[in-house]
């Protein structure tokens, strides 16, 4: 027995309205977000410790952050522990610097 042609998807285009064929292309957009993974306790104090020691020691550290619905690391030195702002002001070298909110702040690496 032979199959018919099928063209896969092809014969149902001509069928969706645009207002469909938009709603899937944003549902699309939303799968591709990331959410924010959310810190536990302990997690958030380990985190506090290492921006202190970070801090006092000057050393160089990659941070990874979340934002814009996407997470991506940066890296600099810690310049100013604000706990008015609960911010971080990174300094990135040749880079303009970066203030970063505490809770934006997933991981931090030596």
């Amino acid at each position: 027995m032979s199959m018919p042609n099928d063209r896969g998807s092809i014969k149902w285009t001509s069928l969706m309205m645009p207002e469909h064929i938009e709603l899937l292309k944003e549902m699309w957009v939303e799968d591709d977000k990331n959410s924010k993974p959310v810190l536990d306790e302990q997690q958030v104090e380990f985190l506090n410790v290492q921006l202190q020691e970070a801090f006092e020691d000057q050393d160089t550290v990659c941070l990874r952050i979340y934002e814009n619905d996407a997470m991506i690391e940066l890296t600099g030195v810690v310049a100013k522990l604000d706990n008015q702002t609960s911010s971080v002001l990174l300094n990135r070298f040749n880079r303009p610097d970066k203030r970063i909110a505490f809770q934006n702040i997933l991981q931090l690496v030596f």
